[in-house]
């Protein structure tokens, strides 16, 4: 028989006491949410590109009106919409467009290689253009899908991580209430390819803040200091080498990478007033699900940052190779459960193989009967305070400037050459 190292105490607090609060929730969708702060401040600055803006109200009415058109194009719920424009204010228009009228959206960089967007674009409708006239609002389900995101996949076919409404909404209800600095003006320079834009820009959208598109460099200061701003670890080096001012003033959060303290240190002593928080989060997570707060007053030291303890309504489990906690301190693999987990992966971007859904969201044998657990593939350990640390991987996926980037993707592309063997 199997031997019980945990003591009841440690093992309540592992799967109870350290897990996320249970808030109520009320099923909002992204459409939704945005609308209700168009209502709260229509003539406010919403989105910012150059010298393009459109407030609040302009932004609804747009987007209201290119879902309209976008009805006519057969587009319903269920759709799944692919959107490849450049950083515009066009760009966030097509994007609420596609929630509004039940599809979701897929996001594509043109910037990006044409072998991922090839896939993509395959698999969904181009949204092209936009029409006037009235539009009549779709009834939206919290369990429809708001967006694709294509990730790496070790096949050598990005793997599209379909996110659904309940889950996003919760994650930005969360985030008005814990990141205030959105409410002010944010600097959005990612990719909209990459989940870390969905923070960056729906945050302050729901917030009645400001959002700034923008390149993150010397022209990003035209704009005025941020207030909220969020990057990745690779970003910090960046961000000292520009002006102070392009740094944000009160919240800045770091993801998609490991984090150290000894990386952070410089500039948080040039911007001492700032509040850092480290978020951690798979795409299948939706966008994250853990963080780690960092206040102004803290005193940080060198060695991995703590990605910290889940999010509401969100349960993390460091396990062992028998799905068993692991005591604080030890080393196991990292799943996540509840409000935040995504729907599943794309099947037809895997050639109809739903079962790698089923491989990856898996039973959740500590949640409520039905629920589900992602493995993340992560290793990780609780700290005795009850705080997550993230070690490594249990395979050979590696992070680039917050991307994932799964090693067997390369070998597929490479061995698919005509004159590799």
């Amino acid at each position: 028989s199997e031997v019980e190292v945990l003591e009841e105490a440690e093992r309540e607090r592992l799967l109870s006491g350290w897990q996320g609060a249970t808030r109520s929730l009320r099923g909002a969708t992204l459409p939704q949410l945005i609308t209700e702060q168009a209502r709260r401040t229509p003539d406010a600055v919403a989105v910012e590109c150059g010298d393009r803006s459109l407030t609040y109200g302009e932004l609804d009415a747009w987007s209201g009106r290119v879902a309209g058109w976008l009805r006519t194009q057969q587009v319903e719920r269920g759709s799944f919409v692919a959107v490849e424009l450049p950083r515009s204010v066009e760009l966030v228009v097509a994007l609420l467009a596609v929630a509004k009228a039940g599809a979701a959206y897929v996001p594509v960089d043109p910037e990006y290689p044409q072998a991922s967007p090839a896939l993509v674009i395959d698999n969904t409708a181009m949204l092209e253009q936009e029409a006037d006239g009235p539009f009549e609002d779709v009834r939206v389900d919290p369990h429809d899908p708001v967006y694709v995101i294509y990730t790496s996949g070790s096949t050598g076919r990005p793997k599209g991580v379909v996110v659904e409404h309940a889950s996003v909404g919760a994650y930005l209800e969360r985030a008005r209430e814990v990141y205030p600095d959105a409410s002010g003006t944010a600097l959005l320079h990612s990719s909209v390819a990459f989940d870390l834009t969905v923070t960056a820009l729906y945050t302050p959208l729901v917030s009645g803040g400001r959002v700034v598109m923008t390149e993150l460099d010397e022209r990003a200061a035209a704009s005025g200091q941020p207030t909220f701003m969020k990057v990745t670890p690779s970003h910090l080096g960046m961000l000292e080498a520009l002006p102070q001012e392009i740094s944000p003033s009160g919240t800045l959060i770091t993801g998609g990478e490991a984090l150290l303290g000894e990386a952070l240190a410089s500039w948080r002593t040039a911007h001492p007033d700032v509040t850092v928080i480290n978020a951690y989060g798979p795409t299948e997570a939706t966008v994250n699900c853990t963080d780690f707060r960092i206040e102004p007053s803290d005193v940080m030291g060198s060695g991995p940052v703590p990605i910290g303890r889940p999010f509401w309504n969100t349960r993390t489990y460091v396990l062992d190779s028998h799905l068993r906690p692991v005591p604080p301190g030890v080393t196991g693999e990292l799943y996540i459960a509840g409000i935040v987990l995504a729907r599943g992966y794309h099947a037809r971007g895997y050639h109809q193989r739903p079962d790698l859904t089923a491989e990856r969201f898996t039973a959740d044998p500590y949640g409520p009967p039905g629920s589900r657990m992602y493995r993340t593939g992560d290793t990780a350990r609780w700290t005795t305070d009850g705080h997550l640390t993230y070690t490594g991987r249990v395979d050979d996926q590696i992070k680039l400037r917050g991307f994932r980037i799964e090693l067997g993707e390369i070998q597929a592309v490479l061995m698919s050459h005509p004159d590799i063997t």
